[in-house]
């Protein structure tokens, strides 16, 4: 017999795995794995909020969702703590780039479109 928990403990397993994985790619730099990794995570999110969690879970598999969250909430942190370093460096080259834009609009130049 299938435990009624299954489906909702299933897509924690998922996202555990998807930010295990996420976490991976960051270390080595793969930033656009990164990004689709975080639509699937987005999509199974999505799906465990249409899962009914109406019913109880028992000691077991409360205690199997709190280590999955737990874990995920791990990979996240240290995903985001990889990511950080980079958003600076994206900010700042944004940055430049409306400082330049900014300073051509201020003597009459306008941008190539």
């Amino acid at each position: 017999m299938t435990s009624p928990h299954a489906p909702i403990l299933s897509h924690y397993q998922s996202i555990a795995a998807i930010t295990a994985a996420m976490l991976e790619a960051a270390r080595s730099g793969d930033w656009t794995i990164v990004l689709s990794l975080g639509q699937q995570y987005i999509d199974i999110v999505e799906k465990l909020r249409d899962i009914d969690a109406s019913v109880p879970l028992d000691e077991t598999s409360r205690a199997l969702k709190h280590d999955l969250l737990v874990r995920i909430l791990e990979n996240d942190a240290r995903t985001r703590d990889l990511a950080s370093p980079q958003m600076a460096r994206l900010n700042t080259l944004l940055g430049r780039i409306k400082q330049h834009h900014d300073h051509a609009s201020t003597f009459g130049f306008k941008a190539p479109t």
